[in-house]
Order: structure tokens, then sequence, then C-alpha cells
């Protein structure tokens, strides 16, 4: 499975930047490694879940990103038919 990797940048305090180089430094793991753990958790902890909503399930099923420009007016035919 290919993982598709999204550089982000983001501003962090100072206390925040020693604790993550001290924290890389001890696992000999790269700083984004923890950077990642951290951002899961937080997601993992404060998202509800998607198989609770249908809608969030279909999320990413179609590949194409450009995808159809007339979903809005014929969602039933692109949910519905085979």
């Amino acid at each position: 499975m290919l993982i598709h990797m999204i550089r982000k940048q983001v501003y962090i305090y100072e206390e925040q930047e020693r604790g993550l180089k001290r924290m890389s430094a001890l696992s000999g793991e790269p700083e984004a490694v923890h950077v990642r753990a951290a951002l899961r958790a937080f997601l993992d902890a404060n998202l509800p879940s998607s198989a609770d909503d249908p809608l969030e399930r279909i999320v990413g099923l179609v590949p194409d990103v450009e995808g159809p420009d007339d979903v809005a007016a014929n969602h039933d035919r692109y949910l519905y038919s085979t």
C-alpha cells in the first residue's frame, strides 16, 4: 500500500521544541515520527468513529480526485445506480 505524505508547517512553542528534540534523541527516531504519532492519538481521541456516520464511510471511495462536476445535481444517480 502506497502511503502519500503531505507536508505541513506548524508553529510550536519553545518548550514543545525542546521536548520533541529530546524525545527524538532518546528514541533515535525522527521528530516527524513523534509528531505523527501525537496527531494520530489526538485524532483518535477526539473524532467520532467514521463507522457511525454513513457519509464518512463514502469519503474517499472514488479514486478520481477531479471527479464529475455534476454530483450535487445528480447525487442519487451516483449513489444508487449500478
